[in-house]
């Protein structure tokens, strides 16, 4: 998934969180709070902790793993199963 730094509008990319910290993703370079994160969704900028409340990105459900829900069901359930 394609994410982006907020302070230095670096790209990046991410899919997995940080299981060693709370609120972490790991990104290619590094772990990152996701406070800190923008997501490109469907080809615009969302703040990543928004994008989680919006259900727009959904962790698995050992929360280990997150990407954009594939159907409606999984978008309206908010976990990967």
């Amino acid at each position: 998934m394609k994410i982006r730094y907020k302070n230095t509008k670096v790209e990046s990319a991410a899919s997995q969180f940080n299981t060693h910290a709370i609120g972490e993703v790991l990104t290619s370079d590094d772990s990152v709070f996701i406070k800190d994160l923008d997501v490109c969704i469907d080809d615009k900028w969302k703040d990543m902790l928004q994008a989680f409340r919006d259900k727009d990105i959904i962790p698995d459900n050992y929360n280990e793993w997150f990407r954009e829900p594939k159907t409606p069901e999984e978008k309206e359930r908010g976990y990967i199963v």
